[in-house]
């Protein structure tokens, strides 16, 4: 379930990207930092031994 949260809220990004909405470099810079940080907790979800 949490990974399919994860692929929404990513293709939400892209959406969201491609439409402009990201008109400073800061709120880019958040935005793909909390997408990095959730994907990250997912693998280390996955994959509690690396």
């Amino acid at each position: 379930m949490i990974d399919k949260l994860l692929f929404l809220q990513i293709e939400i990004f892209i959406e969201s990207f491609e439409a402009g909405k990201y008109h400073h470099p800061l709120f880019l810079a958040m935005t793909l930092e909390c997408l990095a940080n959730q994907a990250w907790d997912e693998v280390d979800r996955l994959y509690p031994n690396l």
